[in-house]
Formats: C-alpha cells, structure tokens, sequence
C-alpha cells in the first residue's frame, strides 16, 4: 500500500528537489523546483486519501522520469524539455489562451438566432497563420478549411444536391462540427513561445495599435535567444576546422553552457530537436493595412528530415583548393 501520509509526501519531495538539482541548465531548474512547489502543495492540501493517492502516483511517476532524464535517456528528457517549453501542459494552455481571441475582429453573428452561444468560432491572425504553416504542424490548412470546414456536411450549404435531396443541415450540428473541427485542429498545433517582429516601415503609422503585435506569451525575454544559444547552432558556424586554423594552434572551443554531468554534445542534440517544435511567428508590417505573420523554423533546428542549405558549412578559397587536391591526388 502507498504511504500517503505526510512524512512520506516530505520524503519524496526531498528526493524531487535533488533530482531537479541535478538537470543541466538554470532555466530547467527553476521551472520545475516552481511547478514541484505548487504539485506538492496542493497534494498535501488534498484530504480525500483515495485523490491523494492518486495525485502521489502521478508525482512519483514525474519523479521516476525525471531521475531518467537526468541519467541521458533522450525520451524522458525530451518530455522535460517539452513540458518546460510549453509543448504539452499547463503552460502550452497559457500559451494557446490569448489567441484564442482577437480584439480587433468582429465576432461572427449567431448561426441560430437568438443563441449567443451558437456563435462561430473566431480564427485570429496568428493562429490563422499557424494554422495555414507547415513549420507549426505535420498537416498544414488552406485558407478554404479555416472559412467552411472540411467535415462541415454539404447539406450545410444551400442550393446543393443534398441539401434539396436531404434537407438543410440542423443549425445545431453546423455549430457543433465548427467547433469540434476548430478544437481538434488547434490541439495539432505547435505553439511559439513569443511574437517576433521586423523593423516597421518608415512611412507606416507607428502609433497606430491594430499594426503592431501583441505581447503574449514571453514577451520582452530571451527565453527563444537562450535556448538558441543552448542549441549551439551558432558555435558551430562560426568554429574553424583545423585545416582553417594556423599551424599549432588548437580550434577555440565554445564554453559549454550545461551544468552537471550529462555530455554537452548531447544536450545540444536534444536542445536542437527542440526547435524543431519552437516555431518562430513574425509580424511583418505593411504600409496601407494591416501586418502579416509568418511562421519559420530556426535554422539550426533538427527535424530528422534532409539537411537544410543554411545548416551546411560556407566552403572558402582554401576548402575549394584542398578538393582539388584531394580530388586531383585520387585521379592518380
């Protein structure tokens, strides 16, 4: 039988508290020494024991794949990384929240009269654009879907042929497979930690509030900058190859950002998979209407597929000389 009791609860978040210690990186430490405080304290705040003991198996169950994490199985660390980052969790619902909603958009009238309920749901700009982009999801939408949804029935749409052989379609199913369409599609979505924006045009209003964009998620941090240079893409580029480097002379190493005792390599590894589920959203200004977004992946992102050209070295004059040697010594 589990051992509900206090003592027990304090022992394990000792064990918890030790394991967080030990992730790598200050960020990662912070956010689940915060989120174990919260889970611990709303554990021993529970008084039904059956609750109770449900709440302590799934913390023991955080707690085993934390301690494997910290040993350098990839799948439990990335599940760390993707609960930090707000992949999945509480914190990609934080994430989600606001664009849900647009304040500048006119809400939709009532498919069925009098029912305010029956409203449509609304797309704002930024999750149209992640809707519609294959860098925040496997599947991306068209344009067509966001507006008639493809498991909308065509008895939906009057003067059809089966809406004069079958009848119109209930108002009620119509609100109902809106949403139901809207909510499964926005759960594929991969969600951007904040809004970047370029450099507004210099004959744009700049006072004007419907072009500039909103500050959601982790705005005016550099939450995205940090996990970029955790991933190292920068290092890599910018470090020479031996045969770059004058003779005696070592290549320059990168300091190594991690704590603890997992490989630096590795971690960078894991930390470049992870862009690859970091889009980057953009708001790019116009000058007679409102901005546009986009949506990108970092360059130095790992998305199991073919290498992209901006992640392949710069070959110079000497890289060139040095094939024709060797290519040249090969011939004979």
């Amino acid at each position: 039988m589990l051992d509900i009791s206090p003592k027990a609860i304090f022992s394990t978040y000792r064990k918890y508290i030790r394991e967080v210690g030990r992730l790598p990186h200050i960020y990662l430490r912070q956010f689940y020494q915060i989120q174990g405080s919260d889970t611990f304290r709303r554990l021993l705040q529970t008084e039904p024991e059956g609750m109770r003991r449900m709440k302590l198996k799934r913390i023991l169950k955080g707690l085993r794949r934390l301690q494997l994490a910290n040993t350098g199985d990839h799948i439990a660390f990335n599940r760390m990384l993707d609960v930090a980052y707000g992949r999945v969790g509480k914190l990609r619902y934080e994430l989600l929240e606001p664009l849900l909603s647009d304040p500048h958009l006119t809400r939709p009238p009532p498919i069925i009269p009098g029912k305010e309920k029956s409203r449509p749901p609304v797309y704002s700009m930024e999750l149209r654009a992640l809707l519609t982009s294959g860098c925040s999801r496997k599947n991306p939408l068209k344009d067509k879907d966001l507006t008639v949804p493809p498991t909308l029935p065509k008895r939906a749409k009057p003067g059809t042929e089966e809406a004069r052989l079958l009848g119109p379609l209930s108002k009620r199913r119509e609100v109902n497979a809106r949403w139901r369409f809207f909510t499964t599609e926005v759960k594929k979505v991969l969600l951007p930690l904040q809004i970047s924006a370029e450099p507004p045009l210099s004959d744009s209003n700049a006072n004007d509030d419907k072009r500039q964009p909103r500050c959601i998620g982790f705005f005016e941090t550099d939450i995205l900058q940090r996990t970029l240079d955790l991933a190292g893409y920068n290092c890599i580029l910018s470090s020479p190859t031996k045969r770059q480097c004058a003779p005696g002379i070592a290549p320059g190493r990168a300091p190594n950002p991690f704590d603890g005792r997992l490989p630096a390599r590795w971690l960078r590894r894991r930390y470049r998979e992870l862009l690859a589920r970091l889009p980057i959203l953009t708001y790019r200004p116009a000058k007679n209407a409102s901005g546009s977004y986009s949506v990108s992946i970092p360059s130095g992102a790992l998305t199991g597929g073919k290498p992209l050209a901006s992640r392949l070295r710069y070959v110079g004059d000497e890289d060139l000389a040095w094939i024709r040697d060797i290519s040249h010594d090969g011939q004979h």
